[in-house]
């Protein structure tokens, strides 16, 4: 009976110890340093936006929630823009939140947020306005 009372609470122990703990003050503060580093080079790299027409604006996620998916959409032009460099800091500004979400416990409302589409608009690439069926 002793032994089954010890192995019951080793496995409580266990158990409680490999559950998501919230990340140390420096380890949050270094990770939202990170991510604001890239959204900095993401920011830069897609600058003004130019363009001529529609053909040459892009969307690139931004972000991640929670649940799933980017937090947000950011246009782009690929006269100006790097399409490979762009989608690799986009990706690790995801992998970047979407660990501290999990490190953290957050959640999210789990909404989906689509791709919007990119235009052209005075000279611009700029998110697409279109109804999106709602």
């Amino acid at each position: 009976m002793a032994a089954g009372i010890a192995v019951w609470v080793a496995a409580v122990l266990l158990v409680s110890a490999c559950q998501a703990q919230p990340l140390p003050a420096k380890s949050a503060s270094a990770s939202l340093a990170g991510e604001a580093a890239l959204l900095a080079r993401i920011d830069a790299e897609v600058g003004g936006a130019p363009c001529s027409s529609s053909t040459q604006c892009r969307t690139l996620p931004i972000g991640a929630k929670a649940c799933g998916g980017p937090a947000r959409w950011m246009a782009w032009s690929t006269t100006t823009g790097r399409a490979d460099q762009l989608q690799a800091w986009s990706a690790q500004l995801a992998d970047l939140q979407r660990r501290r979400f999990e490190a953290t416990g957050m959640m999210s409302t789990c909404s989906i947020v689509p791709d919007p589409g990119a235009v052209c608009r005075t000279g611009r690439c700029v998110l697409s306005t279109r109804d999106l069926g709602r």
